[in-house]
């Protein structure tokens, strides 16, 4: 595992940090074991912060709580002691380093040849049924009686008990992001997250959830994804919540319990949708949703509210 005085060396030789930390010798030789979002990070893991959200919330880069912070410059140094790599494109600079140094968390990584449809990682419990075709990868878990349709694949994800997923769905693999090079030339950004997929889920065939970037892509109790849904990277969908065939929802969008999703529906990146809300078909929604509110039309206006008199 790398050290942090490893990255930030590394860092600069590629020329993305502006501002390079003096580092004590204790600090430099802490190992960095692994990566997370920065709300979640904790002693011995780096996470990144975007200038956006700086901007927005000062406060995140002093409640971090890891060891290495990839931040924009300018970020002043924080009472945690965190190492701050002041870099002048943090998400592309992050995205760089994880490659460099977490290359096997990148990696989506299926069973070998010869070892059959499950990964010798992967935990299947009893009474699960798993139809013809189906692939299931790295890092994955499935309780007992759950039920996987035809020539679906699954990985990096925990599959409660007694969960239903229909034919051809694609589940725990990466979703779609990218830093951009000074050049126009996109990197991926890595997906080592995970999928949640609480009890009493039913999700129906050809649906995409995707792998979270960092943290969780989350599924919650009772709620039922229709057939053709695209579910993008860190989404939470909340419990009860129905979400109806040819949806999408974009990366770190929130579904808030009892929501109701119409068909064609796209809820646009880090929207939230509250509680009770409804989607009306073909809404599309670019901004978050009161709870309770009915939404319809592109771009979705208010057409009326729940139990409203």
């Amino acid at each position: 595992m790398p050290r942090i005085h490893e990255i930030i060396t590394y860092l600069r030789t590629i020329g993305e940090v502006g501002d390079a930390p003096r580092l004590d010798p204790h600090v430099a030789d802490i190992d960095i074991t692994g990566v997370a979002t920065d709300e979640d990070a904790a002693p011995g893991e780096m996470s990144w912060l975007s200038p956006k959200r700086w901007e927005r919330e000062p406060g995140r880069a002093e409640a971090f709580r890891g060891s290495l912070l990839v931040c924009p410059v300018g970020v002043p140094p924080t009472a945690s002691g965190a190492v701050l790599a002041r870099c002048r494109s943090p998400k592309l600079a992050f995205t760089k380093a994880v490659t460099q140094f977490f290359g096997d968390l990148v990696e989506v990584r299926w069973p070998a040849p010869g070892e059959g449809p499950v990964s010798r990682d992967a935990v299947v419990g009893p009474g699960v049924r798993l139809a013809p075709g189906v692939v299931i990868g790295a890092g994955t878990t499935i309780g007992a009686g759950a039920v996987v349709g035809p020539n679906s694949c699954l990985a990096y994800c925990d599959v409660a008990a007694g969960v239903v997923i229909g034919a051809n769905c694609s589940i725990g693999l990466p979703g779609f992001g990218y830093a951009r090079e000074d050049g126009g030339a996109y990197e991926r950004f890595p997906h080592v997250g995970r999928v949640v997929i609480e009890a009493g889920v039913e999700i129906g065939s050809n649906v995409c959830i995707d792998r979270a970037a960092l943290g969780v892509t989350r599924i919650r109790r009772g709620a039922k994804i229709d057939n053709l849904v695209h579910v993008a990277h860190n989404v939470v969908v909340g419990e009860n919540a129905v979400v109806i065939a040819n949806s999408m929802l974009g990366g770190s969008a929130r579904i808030d319990d009892d929501v109701w999703v119409a068909p064609s529906v796209s809820v646009m990146n880090q929207a939230r949708v509250g509680r009770g809300a409804v989607l009306g078909m073909g809404a599309v929604v670019l901004k978050s949703v009161d709870a309770n509110a009915v939404m319809v039309g592109n771009p979705a206006r208010l057409l009326e509210r729940r139990g409203a008199q």
